[in-house]
């Protein structure tokens, strides 16, 4: 009897809550509400359209419109893109698109964000440049006698350097890993590396060496203990010429030495031309690249190939095609790329990635993703069989025609429009 009663007053405080939720205080209306029911109904509809912001934080700090779940939904779609910098930041694109009653009414303004930011930083510069390109359609929509205008004047002792000591060059140190421990085994891996960068509007330079060790031990009670050691280093570098807005030349170089691949030494090295249908201006929001290069490869190996070589220089060249389109239907990513060997036209690899998001109507998205590679150019697979421990630890690369992978996600949204309201509780 006491637990049916205990069940029933749980019941009763349970739709109580529901019904009518508890204010903090008989005079203390709740903050948000307050601030939700003072927002006037002609205020836009605004969708901010960005992956890498911080859409809690914006919600917060920009309560001068009605922000939207949507972008079928908004009177104002916000596109924000971003791309790094040759300095090591990085600059959003926010491209503001009218609709509706604002058709017509459209804007670009871009933030650059330095290096040295914290993310904190970087999320309050590009909120506040997204508040600046609100302000135009909140006034539109009557709303011009509720905003304020501030200034602050520059720093004049804060002027940009005319000379970079630096020049241009820049230097990013890093070193990551990570480690277990059982009974009877053990990993830990550790990567680290250097990246050299020298970007302006006519090179772009890169120089990177990087490390990679694995470790794994596996004891056995009746048989030997296994140790895994496998290790993947290298060297990266490229230097790119512009030439006008939608073309680039450069020189490409490479060493690997891979022990899951049998490398041992394995350099390659050669030029190559890329061609931009759109000017890279615009590469934050649509492009398509063709690039073309022809290597050279001189390797040797661990271990004797199925070819029977234990070293060899071979000339090859590939072709790779790549799109790049991010817009307020949606976006799409994907790239084609092919390479050959001149020596054995039959020794070659095809490659395609792609993924695509498109939203289909009012609250329906659709995403669809997937790769794909046909492989016929294995000269590195060492002779013999692999053992079951080399399988079952990845020891070293198996023979294989093709490669695939594939991803789809359908989601439906609907109710209320509005996403005004934050509320971080628990």
């Amino acid at each position: 009897m006491v637990r049916h009663r205990l069940y029933a007053a749980a019941a009763v405080l349970l739709s109580a809550l529901i019904l009518s939720p508890p204010s903090l205080g008989a005079q203390t209306p709740d903050v948000e509400e307050a601030e939700a029911d003072a927002l006037p109904s002609s205020a836009p509809l605004v969708y901010v359209d960005c992956n890498r912001c911080d859409g809690t934080h914006i919600r917060q700090e920009i309560t001068f419109v009605n922000h939207v779940r949507d972008p079928g939904l908004s009177e104002v779609h916000v596109l924000i893109t971003d791309q790094s910098t040759g300095a090591g930041g990085r600059v959003y694109t926010l491209e503001f698109q009218g609709r509706e009653r604002f058709q017509g009414v459209n804007n670009t303004l871009t933030y650059h964000s330095v290096q040295s930011n914290t993310s904190a930083q970087e999320r309050d510069g590009v909120t506040e440049t997204l508040r600046l390109g609100l302000v135009p359609y909140a006034a539109a929509a009557g709303l011009g006698s509720h905003l304020s205008v501030s200034f602050d004047p520059p720093d004049p002792t804060a002027e940009a350097a005319v000379d970079d000591p630096w020049n241009y060059w820049t230097f990013e140190l890093y070193f990551g890993g990570n480690f277990n421990r059982e009974t009877t085994q053990s990993a830990a891996n550790a990567r680290y590396g250097v990246y050299v960068d020298r970007v302006t509007e006519d090179w772009k330079l890169r120089f990177r060496p990087y490390f990679n060790n694995n470790v794994r031990n596996i004891t056995r009670e009746d048989d030997d203990d296994i140790r895994l050691n496998q290790r993947r280093h290298g060297f990266q570098s490229h230097v790119i010429r512009s030439v006008g807005h939608h073309m680039g030349v450069g020189l490409f170089g490479e060493y690997t030495t891979n022990t899951q691949d049998n490398l041992r030494n394995h350099f390659t090295v050669g030029p190559g031309v890329e061609y931009s249908v759109f000017p890279y201006a615009e590469a934050t929001r649509r492009q398509i690249t063709v690039t073309y290069e022809m290597l050279v490869e001189d390797a040797d190996y661990y271990e004797e190939t199925i070819f029977e070589m234990l070293e060899e220089t071979r000339y090859m060249h590939s072709i790779n095609g790549s799109v790049e389109i991010q817009q307020p239907w949606g976006s799409i990513s994907s790239g084609l790329r092919g390479t050959q060997y001149f020596h054995d036209t039959s020794l070659n690899r095809l490659t395609f990635n792609g993924r695509v998001s498109f939203r289909i109507g009012s609250g329906l998205s659709l995403n669809v993703g997937g790769s794909y590679q046909r492989i016929n150019d294995q000269l590195a697979l060492p002779r013999g069989d692999a053992s079951l421990e080399d399988i079952l630890l990845e020891r070293r690369r198996l023979a294989t025609n093709y490669r695939s992978t594939g991803n789809l996600s359908l989601s439906y949204t609907f109710g209320s429009i509005f996403t005004n309201v934050v509320n971080p509780r628990f």
